[in-house]
């Protein structure tokens, strides 16, 4: 999980994606074809190395509002927001 928010103001916003060597990978794998979205495959794990990663892929994504960037975001891990309908009470029965 990385936590981000926007760089001019306070906050941050949840972004999930599974880190697995593709050995791993491809012991768990349960059919022959697979998505691999919000997947991070690392050789061997070194967290400078993926933290350097995820903050240079961070430093690309620049678009005109926060909305904007957290989807440019969410292809890389699963941003907590994504798919989110804000919910509306049905109205009142009279």
């Amino acid at each position: 999980m990385a936590m981000i928010g926007p760089a001019d103001s306070l906050g941050e916003e949840s972004f999930d994606f599974m880190l697995c060597t593709p050995d791993w990978f491809a012991s768990h794998m349960k059919s022959n074809i697979v998505e691999g979205r919000h997947y991070l495959f690392v050789k061997d794990f070194n967290y400078e190395q993926l933290k350097t990663f995820i903050e240079d892929y961070c430093a690309k994504c620049s678009a005109n509002s926060w909305s904007e960037v957290a989807e440019r975001l969410a292809r890389l891990g699963k941003w907590e927001f994504e798919d989110y309908t804000e919910y509306k009470p049905p109205p009142a029965a009279w």
